[in-house]
């Protein structure tokens, strides 16, 4: 289905993985792209690139149709306020069937399967638990489901977690905390399977759910092949950035810290959610101010989050064995060799605090 003829709507090109696919399609299969972002501003990484960048909020149902017209197929992958986003996405749909749209590839997520553990294939329940992210997730993919009742060819991807260059969730703060010295669950609370996935593992599962038409109608788990630990993955990053292997230290001990901080961490957003502009001008008046919120910011940073022990403990995997017999998908970057080059972009864009060329120890 893919082809020269129509170009392809990427649906918050602005992102991490939107901006990828964008790169990838555009760069390496010469293939017409249409990005959309949602405020300019965040078309700074994709600005290089000679493509079509036009505004669309999921929200602006008139910015969506003209963003749809003409387009041969469509990547959704923009996410935002969970409220927003479920509405956003039935609109993305409903202009796709009007444009006559040849695929969309809706990008859900692994998280709609609920906390549960084991192997867990594509025809597993959606199980929602009252997070509104996950929640709002399901629901984007009941609305899918009754779009293609309608007619509208729908491929759903559930991808795993998602890491390398431009990750700030997987990547970036995680290398941040190693860097500054901060903590994360010891050992024995780090024992959980990390379904690690690089991103350009994912942009090609999306080329595969874009061209082939065993994809229209069915859901697709994304992953990588291995089964690492999570106490694997932080070792393996912290070593590609030249600093040595975590230590285990006492879990009990840091289960405290996480138990102290929590309440801090909780008020910190509350607040911040609620007051930011008087904040923000506090902030930006007074040197006290300063060091007293990046005192408290750098200490919250550091620290396990109480979500962390529950994920870093989950013994889940997601196989890639319907994506691998209907679509072809095999993944190409195995944990080695994509934490290597996330150590590589963090090292250039200077998370690690070295400048570029200069030695920065031992890979």
């Amino acid at each position: 289905m893919l082809s020269s003829d129509r170009p392809i709507l990427i649906i918050g090109a602005g992102g991490f993985i939107g901006g990828r696919v964008v790169e990838m399609l555009q760069g390496l299969l010469g293939i017409p792209v249409r990005a959309s972002v949602r405020r300019w501003s965040s078309a700074v990484r994709i600005g290089r690139l000679p493509v079509e960048i036009v505004l669309c909020d999921i929200a602006d149902a008139d910015q969506v149709r003209r963003a749809m017209d003409g387009v041969g197929g469509v990547v959704h992958c923009a996410y935002g306020d969970p409220a927003v986003f479920v509405e956003g996405t039935r609109t993305v749909l409903q202009a796709a069937l009007e444009a006559g749209v040849d695929r969309v590839v809706h990008l859900s997520t692994m998280e709609v399967y609920g906390d549960v553990e084991g192997v867990v294939f594509e025809d597993a329940p959606l199980r929602k638990t009252g997070w509104s992210y996950r929640d709002s997730k399901i629901d984007a993919e009941l609305a899918c489901r009754s779009y293609m009742d309608r007619g509208l060819s729908v491929s759903i991807l559930r991808p795993t977690i998602v890491y390398g260059p431009f990750s700030r969730d997987w990547t970036a703060r995680f290398a941040e905390r190693l860097v500054a010295g901060g903590t994360f669950p010891g050992r024995e609370d780090c024992q959980g399977t990390c379904n690690l996935v690089y991103i350009d593992d994912l942009v090609a599962a999306i080329v595969l759910a874009l061209d082939r038409k065993e994809a229209a109608g069915a859901a697709f788990n994304v992953n990588g092949e291995e089964r690492l630990t999570w106490w694997q993955y932080l070792n393996d990053l912290s070593r590609a950035i030249g600093l040595p292997p975590l230590n285990g230290g006492s879990s009990f001990a840091r289960r405290v810290r996480c138990a102290a901080v929590a309440p801090v961490r909780t008020t910190a957003r509350v607040v911040l959610d609620r007051f930011r502009d008087p904040i923000m001008a506090v902030y930006q008046s007074s040197p006290t101010a300063q060091r007293l919120m990046r005192g408290v910011e750098g200490v919250i940073r550091r620290t396990p989050a109480p979500a962390e022990y529950r994920l870093f403990t989950r013994k889940v995997f997601l196989p890639v064995d319907k994506a691998r017999a209907l679509l072809g998908y095999r993944s190409q970057f195995p944990a080695s060799r994509g934490v290597a080059l996330s150590a590589s972009w963090l090292r250039h864009h200077g998370f690690l605090g070295v400048p570029e060329g200069a030695p920065a120890g031992p890979l």
